[in-house]
């Protein structure tokens, strides 16, 4: 944390990619069959069956999902508002929810509007080519049917939804209690 934000007024433009639920769901699980083919599938399958229903450590955690994001980053930036408005600072923040995809024409658009540079790496592919084939559609029904009840009521500040653990470590699976079957 640095206080040097704390010290003036400043005005902060965060950017959030937004993609379609489920189109995200199916990229998540392609990401798994890109790394490791069907052995990536089986790892999440397996996390998933009989009702497990266990977080995932890579993409395809509903806890790293834009909105969920974006909850968990818009209550930080107001509790840092309220500390500033006690000091008699303030700071302006603007929250820009695009389409993942448009990314070159926000950023175009952010960089003539507040007549800034473009960023370095704008508009460069880092993913390149990605193999074909993803893994079976039946992981994607169970995707959803583990975990899309819970996007409406996510609760990123309980501690089994923490990504990362106080000490810094990143939490690599935690249960989904609400969904555990007994």
């Amino acid at each position: 944390n640095t206080t040097a934000g704390m010290t003036q007024n400043v005005e902060y433009i965060h950017l959030f990619p937004f993609r379609n639920y489920n189109d995200w769901v199916r990229s998540a699980i392609k990401q798994q069959y890109d790394r490791a083919g069907e052995k990536g599938c089986l790892a999440a399958k397996m996390l998933w069956d009989d009702g497990k229903c266990q977080h995932y450590r890579m993409e395809i955690d509903l806890r790293k999902y834009s909105r969920v994001d974006l909850d968990r980053f818009q209550d930080g930036v107001v509790r840092r508002m309220n500390q500033l408005d006690e000091r008699g600072k303030e700071e302006e923040h603007t929250f820009l929810l695009y389409l993942h995809r448009d990314l070159q024409r926000v950023m175009e658009l952010v960089s003539t509007t507040y007549q800034m540079p473009m960023l370095l790496g704008t508009g460069a592919k880092l993913k390149g080519e990605r193999p074909e084939g993803t893994c079976n559609e039946s992981l994607v029904e169970q995707y959803h049917e583990c975990f899309s009840d819970d996007l409406m009521e996510f609760r990123w500040d309980l501690p089994e939804n923490q990504l990362w653990k106080p000490d810094g470590a990143f939490v690599m699976m935690s249960p989904n209690s609400s969904n555990q079957q007994g």
